[in-house]
C-alpha cells in the first residue's frame, strides 16, 4: 500500500505541473497535454489498489485532533486573507467587460432579471451584449451570483469564496504527519495550485470566468462519495448536471455498481432526489423550454470550434487537451470521438475493475471513485475547445481524493 501511495503522489505531481507552470513553455505544452492525460489515468489506476476507506469519513474526525486544529485554522486565515488580496487585485485590474470575456456579464444579466421576479424573462436575447445573445448557461452555473447581485458586491468574489470553501476543504481532510514520505509532495502541490489561481493570468479564472463555481460543485461531489451519504451525492451530481456536465459518462457506470451492489434503496433515493432538485431548479421556475435549447447545444459545439479555430488559434495552442493534435481539420472527428471515449471507457473500466474485483482485491468505492476521476480526464482532453480554465475541475479532484488517500493510517482502512 505505501509503494501505490507514493506512485499516486508522483502522478498527483506531473497532473499539477502540467496544468500549471509547464504551460509557460510554448514547447513543452503538446508534451504536457499527453502528460497530464496520462497521470490522470495513473490516478483513476492507482485508486483501484489501494483499500477502500471507512465510510464514516467526515471532515469533523479530522478536525477534532486538538494537536492539528489551531494548524489548519491559521492555515485556513492565511488562505483566506491572500486569496482575498488576489482576488480585490484582479478585480480591479480587470473591469467587466463583455468585449474581453462574455460569460460573468451574461450571468450578471440572467441574475439580475432572478432577483427582480422576471423567470421567464431569464433566458431571453441580452440586447445589451453583442447586439443580442441568448444564454446559454445551465442554472447551476449562474444562480450563486444572484447573490451578489442582491448584495450589490462584484459577481467575481463569488469565485473567490469557492475557492476559499475549496481550499479550506482540503485543509481539513489532509493530514500531513499520517504519510511522511508522501505528503510534502501532496503539500506541494496545493500550494502551487492556490498560487496558481491567485496570481496566474493565463486560466482567467477570477476576473473572467465562473468556473470557481463548478470546480466547487466538483469537490463538493468527491467528498460526497468519499462519505458515503447518498443524499449528499444525489444534491452534488445534481448541481454538477446543471453546470458542467463532464461526468456525463461516469452515471452509467455508478448507476450500475448500484445494481451490482444491489442498493436498490441508494438507486431509488438518487433518482427521487436528483427529479426533485431538477424540478426545483430548472423547470419550475423556467420551464422545459429553456432546458430544450440548453440540450441542444452540443449540436453547435462544432460550429463553435470551428470558429475559434479560425479566430483565436492560440486557444489551442497554449492551452491542455487533443485538440491541438486534431487540427482545424478534423473537428467533427474530434467530437464523435469525445462523444464515444466519454461513455464507452469508463463503462469499460468500470467493468473490468468489477470484472478484476476478487482477484485483485478491488474495493466498490474505490471503483466509484476511480471511474469518476477518469471520466473527467477523457472529457476535458478530448473536449471540442479547450480552454485553460476547464482543466483544472480535474486538477482539484484530484488534490481532495489523493489528499483524502494519503492522509489514511493503517487502523482507518478495511481490507
Amino acid at each position: 500500500m505505501l509503494k501505490t501511495k507514493n506512485l499516486l503522489a508522483a502522478a498527483f505531481v506531473a497532473e499539477t505541473i502540467c496544468v500549471t507552470y509547464a504551460l509557460l513553455f510554448p514547447a513543452l505544452v503538446p508534451l504536457a497535454s499527453i502528460l497530464y492525460c496520462f497521470s490522470g489515468l495513473l490516478i483513476a489506476g492507482f485508486i483501484l489498489f489501494l483499500p477502500a476507506a471507512r465510510q464514516s469519513f467526515s471532515i469533523k474526525e479530522n478536525a477534532h485532533h486538538l494537536s492539528t486544529l489551531s494548524f489548519r485554522i491559521l492555515a485556513v486565515i492565511i488562505m483566506g486573507v491572500e486569496l482575498t488580496h488576489f482576488c480585490s487585485k484582479w478585480i480591479l485590474d480587470a473591469p467587466m467587460d463583455y468585449h474581453d470575456a462574455d460569460m460573468l456579464p451574461i450571468m450578471k444579466i440572467m441574475s439580475q432579471r432572478f432577483i427582480s421576479g422576471h423567470f421567464n424573462q431569464v433566458y431571453n436575447i441580452i440586447p445589451e451584449i453583442w447586439n443580442g445573445i441568448h444564454p446559454v448557461y445551465f442554472p447551476a452555473m449562474w444562480m450563486p451570483f444572484s447573490f451578489a447581485v442582491a448584495g450589490n458586491f462584484d459577481i467575481r468574489w463569488i469565485t473567490a469564496i469557492c475557492l476559499i470553501i475549496i481550499f479550506t476543504i482540503f485543509i481539513f481532510v489532509f493530514h500531513p504527519s499520517h504519510q511522511k514520505r508522501a505528503s510534502p509532495f501532496v503539500l506541494f502541490c496545493a500550494f502551487i495550485l492556490f498560487w496558481w489561481m491567485s496570481t496566474s493570468e493565463a486560466h482567467g479564472i477570477i476576473p473572467y470566468t465562473e468556473e470557481g463555481v463548478v470546480i466547487f460543485y466538483y469537490v463538493l461531489l468527491t467528498l460526497s462519495l468519499l462519505n458515503g451519504n447518498i443524499w449528499l451525492i444525489a444534491i452534488s451530481m445534481t448541481f454538477c448536471a446543471l453546470s458542467r456536465y463532464a461526468f456525463i459518462g461516469w452515471l452509467l457506470p455508478f448507476v450500475l455498481v448500484l445494481i451490482y451492489e444491489k442498493k436498490y434503496r441508494n438507486l431509488l433515493k438518487l433518482t427521487l432526489t436528483g427529479l426533485l432538485c431538477f424540478y426545483l431548479l430548472m423547470i419550475l421556475p423556467f420551464g422545459w423550454k429553456p432546458f430544450e435549447v440548453l440540450l441542444s447545444l452540443p449540436q453547435r459545439y462544432i460550429d463553435f470550434a470551428s470558429r475559434v479555430w479560425a479566430d483565436s488559434p492560440i486557444v489551442f495552442s497554449s492551452s491542455l487537451g487533443f485538440a491541438k493534435f486534431f487540427g482545424s481539420g478534423r473537428i467533427a472527428l474530434q467530437h464523435h470521438l469525445l462523444i464515444v471515449f466519454s461513455f464507452v471507457l469508463p463503462l469499460l473500466f468500470a467493468g473490468m475493475a468489477i470484472w478484476l474485483r476478487e482477484r485483485k482485491q478491488f474495493r466498490i468505492n474505490n471503483i466509484v471513485l476511480a471511474t469518476f476521476k477518469l471520466s473527467l480526464v477523457i472529457f476535458y482532453c478530448m473536449i471540442d475547445v479547450p480552454y485553460l480554465y476547464l482543466f483544472y475541475t480535474s486538477s482539484f479532484v484530484s488534490l481532495l481524493i489523493v489528499g483524502y488517500f494519503i492522509s489514511l493510517r493503517e487502523h482507518e482502512l478495511y481490507a
